[in-house]
């Protein structure tokens, strides 16, 4: 093997080992397309909003007060950030039914998102 061989599989080497980082790096992609996906569905980042400034607990109703979303839409995108592990929800055996949610330290954890998402748009007036 000549030294131009040698070279070429030293760079066939470096290149290859670049390729398997940069998979490495972007493993998980169906768990962060999931999350994006929830994040873009109607409401959600309204909602977000609101645990993210106030963890809660929050009743249905009163997020019904505060958002303009339809009874529907809130129950699904509750649902929603429930089995994504954003919310939490608490029953409790009363009458009238009572059922209460609560921002987890993973949505709360998004807060500095929010915070600079905010300064984003009013520096471009959006």
């Amino acid at each position: 093997m000549g030294m131009t061989d040698s070279i070429h599989n030293a760079e066939k080497t470096e290149a290859s080992t670049l390729v398997d980082s940069a998979e490495d790096k972007y493993l998980g992609v169906g768990e962060k397309r999931e999350l994006f996906n929830l994040l873009g569905r109607a409401h959600t980042m309204e909602i977000i909003h609101v645990f993210v400034h106030d963890p809660g607990p929050w009743r249905f109703n009163e997020l019904r007060e505060v958002l303009d979303v339809s009874q529907n839409t809130l129950s699904a995108r509750l649902s929603e950030l429930l089995e994504a592990n954003l919310l939490t929800r608490q029953s409790y055996d009363e009458i009238p039914p009572r059922v209460e949610y609560r921002a987890t330290e993973k949505l709360t954890d998004l807060r500095p998102m929010f915070q600079h998402l905010s300064e984003w748009a009013e520096q471009y007036n959006h």
